[in-house]
């Protein structure tokens, strides 16, 4: 447990983190996650077309790789990595408190988090930019404050330090993903 560091200094940094992605960074995200019992697989455990659960928009910080150009026996084709750095916190599924914006209006939790579904993972899509990438891994190992539980003595519990969840992801065609254009 960290000498100097408590439960108030990580209250502090959830608040500053927030008011970055939200408000400063203001990237939101459509995530589509794979309905593993509804999609049906093969023998071997494959799916040729995937069921996904409800669109879910999510607030998140986006750093993508510049676009390269892939030649193969059948053509060129364009790939793409990115990575998406979402908070942990605002993903969970359980109440969180009220939220307020910047105005100090009460904003639906809905609005800000996948209050339904809770963590991407490996598999899903994600729709920015008016392109679809596919998460093939993800990565929650940061540590605020270098211990992975710091105690609450107002609550009397440990609290949970790891604040973000990395996406890692690769542009994956529209006709892969099999999912409709949004009508706007």
């Amino acid at each position: 447990m960290p000498k100097f560091f408590n439960a108030n200094d990580l209250d502090f940094i959830k608040t500053i983190s927030e008011e970055v992605v939200d408000y400063v960074g203001e990237q939101s995200i459509i995530l589509y996650k794979v309905s593993v019992g509804e999609s049906k697989v093969n023998l071997y455990g494959e799916s040729l077309g995937r069921v996904y659960h409800a669109p879910a928009v999510l607030m998140c910080l986006v750093e993508r790789d510049s676009t390269e150009a892939v030649y193969d026996g059948f053509g060129s084709d364009r790939a793409q990595g990115a990575t998406f750095n979402f908070m942990r916190h605002r993903l969970r599924t359980q109440t969180l408190p009220l939220i307020r914006d910047v105005n100090g209006q009460t904003v639906p939790a809905e609005a800000i988090q996948n209050t339904q579904f809770g963590y991407p993972e490996i598999g899903d899509v994600i729709y920015f930019d008016q392109k679809y990438y596919e998460i093939d891994n993800i990565t929650t190992d940061s540590m605020i404050g270098g211990s992975p539980k710091i105690y609450n003595q107002k609550t009397n519990e440990f609290e949970d330090t790891k604040m973000q969840l990395i996406a890692t992801t690769v542009l994956v065609r529209r006709s892969q993903v099999q999912i409709e254009d949004r009508i706007y």
